[in-house]
């Protein structure tokens, strides 16, 4: 029997089978087929993980259409140079660019990843606080294994940060890679026409520099009274560039206000301080604590201390003040806030830069009264110490770094004296002099 005849036979067969049917159970049948006929186009989890894995093989012009853009491949390395993580081994790689109201949480979510492990994280995070709060433009990288656990993280910060963390003997284990990118000095100079303020914006000054040519000088210097029609000022910037585009991350290196009476200098050494040209210090010196008084110390700095809710090594990476919720908490230098909110482990905390090369971290802060972006003196009052976080108790966590390692604050030595130090005094010089060569007065 050919073919044809066969499906000839088989459709009559069916067609006499419908005619005999009640209608009621003819539209039964048509509906049920309908239903599997729909469910049968709703992709289930692999087919999304798929759809994953072919948008990250696209070029970035054509994934970025999608939830998830195309990613450099996230290779997790060992300190022999060794891949942690073999690409055979099935693990598969996510990126995503953050969006306005993109959380961690609902990543992981989507992933299938156990909320457990964000709090993981955050508790990583404390030697960098950058995890808490992503912002739109940022980049996250996630490598998982088949069975949904997270073997690693990438976060792209900014053009100078990338922020990691690698799973590593059942811990995470976090890293911060920072690009020091290439430093370029610009050199500013005017007249005075009306204010300082309007006539330093005139020469291409940003807020910021002016705020801080002004808190140089002025313990020596009225800006306000002082300044006359045609006085001029002299202003030599560093700024810094990352991969051949400005990180708005600059500080003044020099400046020359020309009276008619005399001349006023100001030049930033290395320890974030500012000097006249003869070595004499114009800011205050650092101070050691950040709280008045000398409280009892409840932990000291241990770079291999037992973490005491986690049972892990975990460096404490700072000093811990017993003081009570809303101790006054000041400014140990003078800087600018960095980072000024709040971090599920950390509390509420602020980051001051003093310079390049120092920093201050304060922790589990019961209220901020500083933001983002400002300029503090030494002494200034910041904060109220606080419980917040992940704390044991009333305290403050204080931290020192220098060029961003963290180091025992009550060792440290800090800049305390007036003066510049003999022992410093040479490359002071030599700085000085080449500033004053860029800026054309030598």
């Amino acid at each position: 029997m050919s073919l044809s005849l066969q499906c000839k036979i088989m459709f009559k067969k069916a067609l006499f089978f419908v005619n005999n049917l009640p209608r009621l159970h003819f539209w039964v049948i048509i509906s049920l087929f309908l239903f599997l006929l729909i469910i049968s186009f709703i992709p289930t989890h692999g087919d999304k993980n798929k759809k994953i894995k072919r948008e990250l093989s696209l070029p970035i012009s054509e994934a970025a259409k999608g939830d998830y853009a195309a990613a450099e491949p996230l290779d997790v390395l060992n300190e022999g140079g060794e891949k942690l993580f073999p690409e055979f081994s099935g693990n598969r790689e996510v990126q995503k660019t953050i969006s306005a109201g993109d959380t961690l949480s609902e990543i992981f979510s989507d992933e299938g990843i156990s909320a457990a492990v964000l709090q993981e994280l955050l508790e990583a995070d404390t030697e960098y606080l950058r995890l808490a709060n992503l912002l739109p433009g940022q980049e996250v990288q996630l490598l998982i294994s088949p069975d949904n656990q997270l073997l690693a993280l990438k976060v792209i910060i900014d053009r100078a940060n990338t922020l990691s963390f690698v799973l590593k003997d059942g811990a995470y284990a976090s890293k911060l890679d920072i690009k020091k990118g290439e430093w370029r000095n610009s050199y500013y100079q005017g007249s005075v026409t009306g204010s300082f303020y309007v006539s330093a914006k005139k020469s291409g000054l940003s807020a910021s520099q002016i705020q801080q040519v002004s808190s140089a000088l002025q313990d020596q210097f009225d800006f306000n009274r002082q300044l006359r029609v045609g006085d001029t000022f002299h202003v030599l910037v560093a700024k810094q560039y990352i991969e051949g585009a400005y990180s708005f991350d600059s500080e003044v290196l020099a400046v020359i206000i020309k009276t008619k009476s005399r001349n006023y200098t100001a030049f930033l050494n290395e320890d974030g301080r500012y000097y006249d040209k003869n070595g004499k210090g114009l800011t205050k010196a650092y101070r050691r604590y950040p709280v008045n008084g000398h409280p009892r110390i409840s932990s000291r700095f241990n770079p291999r201390r037992l973490h005491p809710i986690t049972k892990r090594i975990s460096p404490h990476n700072g000093t811990d003040f017993a003081v009570p919720v809303g101790t006054n908490v000041y400014a140990t230098g003078d800087g600018v806030v960095v980072r000024a909110g709040y971090h599920p482990a950390a509390g509420n905390y602020i980051v001051i830069k003093h310079g390049r090369k120092y920093t201050t971290r304060f922790l589990h802060l019961s209220k901020i009264l500083v933001r983002k972006g400002q300029r503090v003196e030494m002494g200034k009052l910041i904060a109220k110490s606080g419980n917040t976080g992940r704390s044991t108790g009333a305290h403050l966590h204080y931290e020192f770094h220098v060029y961003n390692k963290p180091v025992d604050a009550m060792k440290v030595n800090l800049p305390l004296s007036q003066k510049v130090p003999e022992k410093e005094r040479k490359a002071f010089n030599e700085r000085r002099d080449l500033s004053l060569r860029e800026m054309g007065e030598l």
